[in-house]
Formats: structure tokens, sequence, C-alpha cells
């Protein structure tokens, strides 16, 4: 990233007690991303309004309501360095507003919250990161509040050297000493469909298999830290890649997904699925194509 400040952040806010959370975030996320402006995003579902309050007339004083309790929440505390503006639409679904707005800012990055503890499905994330074209930053209430580590998930798909410049982006942008890249590998080999192998050879074919892997990727990346190669054993991906970069000190976890209308993306097809459903302190971006040079 250079060093003017050129993200264009969207953030979904739902008015529950996540919203503090996320506005919280930012004074980390300036410190990994060059943001320009902040839009931060309510939709009020009008389907789930009672009948008497659809009008238009009821829906602006809602809009308005709303817009006065998300800048009270906004200035309550928190230092918003960048311009930013408070949207409130109305639409029956949340991911129509998103998409709409998505139209008219061009966001470069979407927060939204990864709860942990607070109540929620999480299913509108999960939508958001299938349709959006741009890359999508998920954040749970329990984040790291001062970041020493990213890792980069890396399945030699084309996505990997976009995993690989973001996050080399985020260093070189950081304004933290201490933050360190290490992309990661994972080697899941099913040994039950092979049998025959004995422990020994099995730890030799390991061995050479991870210094191929981590040659391939020096050669291509000389830039780039070394890459680490994760013995899966018996977990799956999606497992051994969260408990490798929580016991590593992590708090960020980049992966490659493929366009929008697809969520197919990472290694075996349904590890960054998997991932995102599971319980974790990690912030995971979610990215399609390199952020803003």
């Amino acid at each position: 990233m250079e060093p003017a400040k050129s993200i264009r952040l969207l953030m979904g806010l739902d008015l529950s007690e996540m919203d503090a959370a996320l506005i919280d975030y930012l004074s980390v996320a300036r410190k990994l991303y060059p943001i320009a402006h902040i839009t931060f995003l309510h939709n009020v579902k009008v389907s789930e309004l009672p009948e008497e309050l659809r009008s238009p007339e009821m829906l602006e004083k809602i809009k308005a309501s709303v817009s006065k309790k998300l800048s009270a929440l906004i200035s309550k505390g928190y230092l918003i360095e960048e311009p930013y503006q408070i949207t409130v639409t109305t639409s029956s679904f949340s991911e129509t507003a998103f998409l709409d707005i998505s139209k008219r800012i061009s966001p470069h990055l979407v927060l939204l919250g990864n709860k942990q503890e607070h109540e929620g499905s999480g299913g509108l994330p999960q939508k958001l990161i299938r349709m959006l074209p741009c890359a999508t930053l998920l954040v749970p209430e329990t984040f790291d509040h001062s970041p020493k580590k990213i890792i980069g998930a890396i399945d030699f798909s084309k996505y990997s050297q976009i995993v690989g410049r973001i996050g080399q982006q985020l260093l070189h942008h950081n304004q933290q000493e201490q933050l360190t890249f290490e992309p990661i590998h994972i080697a899941k080999i099913s040994w039950q469909f092979f049998p025959g192998p004995s422990e020994k050879e099995i730890k030799k074919i390991l061995k050479e298999e991870t210094q191929a892997k981590q040659k391939k990727w020096a050669k291509a990346h000389p830039d780039l830290p070394p890459l680490t190669v994760v013995d899966a054993q018996e977990k799956n991906i999606a497992s051994t890649i969260i408990q490798y970069a929580e016991r590593s000190g992590a708090a960020t976890l980049i992966l490659g997904v493929k366009g929008a209308s697809s969520l197919t993306g990472l290694f075996m097809g349904s590890v960054a699925n998997e991932l995102i459903q599971r319980s974790t302190h990690l912030s995971i971006l979610l990215v399609k194509q390199v952020l803003p040079n």
C-alpha cells in the first residue's frame, strides 16, 4: 500500500452490543490499513416492521432516529480520525442494502462483526462474503488490541499470491514495528486411502513434501517471508489453521476466496466456509484481489 490513505471502508452496524466493538476496532484498523473514508451502514429491515410503521413518513422518522443513535455511539468515547458518513437504509434484505451502497461508493474493505459471545447467527456476513466483490474483514468482539502477528493461508492457487501481497502491504503500512507476517501451508494427506507406508516412510514423504513446498514458495516470492508447512495429521484443515494461528499468537488470518457469488475458495473448497463458521478470537480477512497500491 502507498503511504497516501486510499482505502474506502464500509462498516456494518446493527444496533447490537457488537457495534461498540467494531467502532473500537478502528484504533487497530487504521494501523494496518490506509483508511481514507468510512461509511457506517445500518439497514432497517422493513419486512420486520409492523404495517403501521411502513409508510414513507414513518420510515423517514425511523431512519432519523437510528442515525441519531449511531451518531451518539460513534462519538461516545471513540476518536474517529477519518472523514465518515452514517447511512441508514430501509430494505427487506440487508444484503441488498450492502450491494446497493457498494455499487455507489465502491468500498475496498467491508468490516463486519463476527459474533463470538454476543447473540447473533452470523448469517449476513456469510452471505456478504459470497456476494460482495471487495475484501471482507470479520472482527470478533474479543479481537486483539495490539496485534503482533498476521497469518496468511497459502494453498498455491492463484489466490496465494494475493494473500502474500496483502500480508506484505499490511506490514508496510503498519505503525507497529513488532508486527510480523507468516505464510503457512497446511499439509493434509489421507493415509487411510493409501495403506502400506510405515511411520518412517510417512515422515520421509512429509519432509520431502514440506521442503518442496517451501522451495516453490521461496522461488515464486523471494521478497516474502519463508513458508511454514503445518502437518494437519488427523485434524481437518480449518481446525488446523485456526489452532496454529491462535497458538502462535496471531491476531489476523488472511484467506483468499473466489470472486463475487462464490465462496468455494481456499484449499479443498469448503475450508473457507468452515473457517468463518468456527468460533475464534482471530480477525479473518477474506480477499479476492490485492488492495489499492
